[in-house]
């Protein structure tokens, strides 16, 4: 029920939606100037007292131009003309209004604050709100927040080709970021309330693509011809890194992680994977789900002789890194990749400057048919879990194992073997 002095309106109603304050329009309004059976109206306000009085100083301004003979002209259906005006104890409206910042400045502050308060984590500062984020807003970094500079950029947004996904998030973050610009008296309304409005849909896929695209193996076969490829080059570089690839192929481990993996972190019957190492923003910080996870090894032959083999072979500390190059320097995701997949390679040649492609051992091995098909070194991952699922480990030690869980397993890596069939027993 609206408060005593909030009768007034009555046209024009104040809600409290989840904590936040709405204005509702009457039936009668609704129809009349926005084509709808009942139209609501946010305003980007926490429900205070303070934020109620000068809510129903909005509601009474309104109000006085529906009362007006000539309400059709003096009616703005937009709002604009009352959310952008400040009230007194006594309703008077005052001509004052906020100047509005950059949206660059709103979002560089905002970004800032979430880092500080762990809302996010400086990796994903880095990846997404400084680098994918920040390169989609920049044609609107230096205009002052209005209500049309927030339509039109939803309008450029939601026309280009971005990732549905992560156009989301962006969405749900500018709506966090209006909201502490309001509490902090930088903007009068939260303008971008109106990406709420924008249906923004991912393509689904059906689960046979999901798992045809994302979880992927090599046989157990393939396994092995891809690591004695590396093993046997006869390039040093190939070489010199067949222990980390044999490694995350025998234990699902994720990239960041082995690419931070210590010997101090081996343990005789177990290994400990704690942290991960970002090639992006070159952070090491925690596992993915930010968990410690113990990988067993006892019985485990096939890695134990391999950790016993690079042990021997290389010089270590318990400090140190378990996979480091010839000269020292740490593995990551760039290095893997070049070897893993190949890259482009400017060679001058006589008569000109041509690119040359150098063919990473995976991708050699698809040329030469010695493998089915190209994966990416992900796979490692994929295959260890489908491999073990198959072969009849028990699941919960392979989901604790490998930071999954046993539906993932069941749902994405058994459901791989498409032969597989009830024991006759």
């Amino acid at each position: 029920m609206p408060r005593k002095n909030e009768r007034k309106a009555q046209d024009i109603r104040i809600q409290k939606d989840k904590g936040s304050l709405r204005l509702q329009f009457s039936s009668r309004l609704s129809k009349q100037f926005y084509g709808k059976r009942q139209f609501y109206k946010s305003v980007g306000r926490s429900d205070s007292p303070e934020n109620r009085q000068w809510l129903l100083g909005v509601c009474q301004r309104i109000q006085a131009d529906l009362d007006h003979p000539e309400a059709q002209k003096l009616f703005d259906p937009s709002l604009e003309k009352y959310l952008g005006l400040k009230v007194n104890h006594e309703f008077a409206v005052a001509t004052t209004a906020i100047t509005n910042p950059t949206l660059g400045e709103l979002w560089d502050e905002f970004c800032q604050w979430r880092v500080a308060t762990k809302q996010i984590c400086e990796t994903t500062y880095k990846t997404c709100y400084r680098r994918t984020y920040l390169h989609w807003l920049s044609p609107w970094l230096e205009v002052k927040v209005s209500l049309d500079m927030v339509n039109n950029l939803i309008a450029d947004l939601m026309a280009a080709d971005n990732y549905k996904p992560n156009l989301k998030k962006l969405f749900n973050a500018l709506v966090k970021m209006g909201d502490r610009a309001v509490r902090l008296g930088k903007l009068d309304k939260n303008y971008f309330n109106e990406t709420k409005e924008v249906i923004v849909k991912p393509p689904k896929k059906s689960l046979q693509l999901i798992d045809t695209e994302d979880y992927r193996s090599y046989t157990k076969e393939e396994r092995d011809i891809i690591i004695n490829a590396f093993r046997h080059s006869q390039k040093a570089r190939e070489r010199d890194i067949a222990d980390l690839v044999e490694f995350l192929f025998l234990t699902g481990c994720r990239l960041g992680e082995v690419f931070a993996l210590k010997w101090n972190d081996i343990k005789k019957d177990w290994i400990i994977f704690d942290e991960s190492f970002s090639t992006e923003t070159k952070i090491t910080k925690t596992t993915k789900t930010d968990t410690v996870r113990i990988f067993k090894i006892k019985g485990y032959d096939k890695l134990l002789d391999l950790i016993k083999r690079v042990r021997l072979e290389r010089k270590t500390t318990p400090e140190g890194y378990v996979f480091v190059t010839q000269k020292g320097k740490n593995y990551n995701r760039l290095i893997l990749n070049e070897l893993w997949n190949g890259k482009n390679k400017e060679r001058i040649k006589e008569d000109n400057q041509k690119a040359e492609k150098y063919l990473g051992v995976v991708n050699r091995l698809v040329r030469e048919k010695k493998i089915s098909q190209y994966l990416k070194p992900s796979a490692t991952r994929h295959t260890f879990i489908t491999l073990q699922a198959q072969s009849g480990v028990d699941l919960k030690l392979l989901a604790d194992s490998c930071g999954n869980s046993v539906d993932v397993i069941y749902n994405h890596y058994l459901g791989v073997n498409k032969d597989a069939c009830l024991s006759n027993i």
